[in-house]
């Protein structure tokens, strides 16, 4: 079992940034707090529950169709429904039944009618600013804290029909569940501000004498259930579970019994703690939480493995570049070499340069009288130079030389043999091609091809 760190998260936050959370630790227990970012416990996951009307609870029909035209179903029942556009919104599906009946929508009274279509579906929607969860979103991965979960308020509170719950968890604001599937928020004003009444002036003193309904928050309690109770489409509940922190005083509960005349019984706010592990969560689609197994080691690896790409990024731009630059090199040096080829053989075909140009300038030596590769005496002197002796006797024919070296020349370095070649890769290098016949004393040279 991992450690949860569930935090309240009001519509003030980050700006003000202490918020009540609950650590539930490995083995069971659980702790409770308020602080700011920097004095929140250590926990393996994080649950934000988003608190007051930063979500709203609605319901619409849609007729039946393809699960993939769903979300434009829901966008044109909504556009109706939202003073912002859909497109703005986030949504979450958290429950669908048949919309036969009809649905009453949350805080506005209409009610969308599916009678006419049997297979019509009633769907409950939670409704949350894209742009708030997001900045939520972003605070939370910028404290290297990454959410693992978002939810509702509205769905950590459970409702019946003989049983609604109101609660508040900071002080300033409070939501409220009704059976008939309503979702209420309201602010609270601050601890110890006295009510008025419909003129604006304070409140009279016979109520402050019948339980502290002077205080302007039990005012605002008062109102907000009175708004509940007095929709068409609600049931008197049998009593309202009050789940507040700091507790309501029993006078404040005395207070509202008697103004809505409904029971009113305060329960501990772990229950609404509890019932957020079973909520929706609305970190879905573009907002799907980048966790799982390695998520951590990316989290600690990701900016050297993004340094190590863009080394390598930048290793291929120097390597492409490097390339093209040869590449333009070698172009230039074949216009170079045709323009060469066009002055030295002009109208010629250029079959194979580098040869016709060789065989060109071979020409020109042999009509100077100057010698060139394959005559007998500059084969005789590459032998010479290469092995450093004198051949005791050669022949020359159809530009083909054969040489018979010294006998005791043959046990040198430089002579070719069978075990030691370094003679005749000399003369390769010369541009001959060689043959060594017998012990290697013979060898017959002719111009490579």
């Amino acid at each position: 079992m991992k450690s949860r760190l569930t935090l309240l998260i009001p519509e003030h936050w980050p700006r003000i940034p202490e918020c009540e959370w609950r650590l539930s630790m490995r083995d069971g227990s659980s702790q409770h707090g308020r602080s700011a970012p920097r004095h929140w416990p250590a926990a393996d996951e994080h649950v934000a529950i988003l608190d007051g009307a930063q979500t709203r609870l609605l319901s619409v029909t849609v007729p039946p169709g393809k699960r993939k035209d769903r979300p434009a179903l829901i966008a044109y029942a909504l556009e109706a429904r939202l003073a912002r556009d859909v497109d703005h919104e986030h949504l979450t599906v958290i429950a669908e039944s048949s919309g036969s009946g009809g649905a009453t929508s949350e805080s506005t009274g209409d009610t969308t009618n599916g009678s006419g279509n049997p297979a019509a579906r009633r769907l409950e929607l939670l409704v949350v600013d894209a742009a708030r969860l997001r900045r939520i979103c972003a605070q939370f991965d910028a404290l290297e804290r990454p959410l693992q979960r978002a939810v509702s308020i509205f769905e950590c509170l459970a409702a019946s029909a003989e049983c609604w719950q109101l609660a508040s968890g900071d002080s300033r604001s409070m939501a409220l569940r009704t059976g008939g599937g309503d979702a209420l928020a309201l602010d609270l004003p601050p601890p110890g501000l006295a009510a008025v009444d419909k003129d604006g002036e304070p409140g009279n003193g016979e109520d402050e004498n019948n339980g502290g309904s002077g205080d302007g928050r039990t005012a605002a309690i008062a109102d907000l259930l009175a708004l509940a109770l007095a929709d068409p489409g609600s049931r008197m509940p049998q009593r309202i579970e009050l789940a507040f922190v700091p507790p309501l005083p029993p006078a404040c509960c005395d207070t509202l019994a008697r103004r809505t005349g409904v029971g009113m019984q305060p329960i501990d706010f772990a229950a609404v703690w509890a019932r957020s592990a079973q909520a929706h969560t609305l970190l879905h689609g573009g907002f799907t939480p980048k966790t799982g197994a390695g998520a951590g080691l990316w989290s600690r690896l990701r900016w050297p493995v993004l340094t190590a790409a863009g080394a390598l990024a930048l290793a291929g731009i120097i390597t492409v570049a490097s390339l093209l630059a040869d590449r333009t090199e070698l172009a230039r040096l074949e216009q170079r070499q045709a323009r060469v080829f066009a002055g030295a053989l002009p109208g010629m075909p250029a079959v194979a340069p580098a040869r016709q140009l060789q065989r060109a300038l071979r020409d020109a030596r042999r009509m100077l009288g100057e010698l060139v590769e394959d005559d007998m005496l500059s084969m005789l002197g590459a032998v010479v130079d290469a092995s450093g002796t004198l051949p005791t006797a050669f022949s020359y024919r159809d530009r083909s030389l054969s040489v018979d070296l010294p006998a005791a020349s043959s046990a040198t370095p430089g002579t070719a043999t069978p075990s030691n070649p370094a003679l005749g890769t000399r003369l390769v290098r010369r541009g001959f091609t060689v043959e060594a016949e017998g012990d290697g004393q013979r060898l017959t040279l002719s111009p490579a091809p």
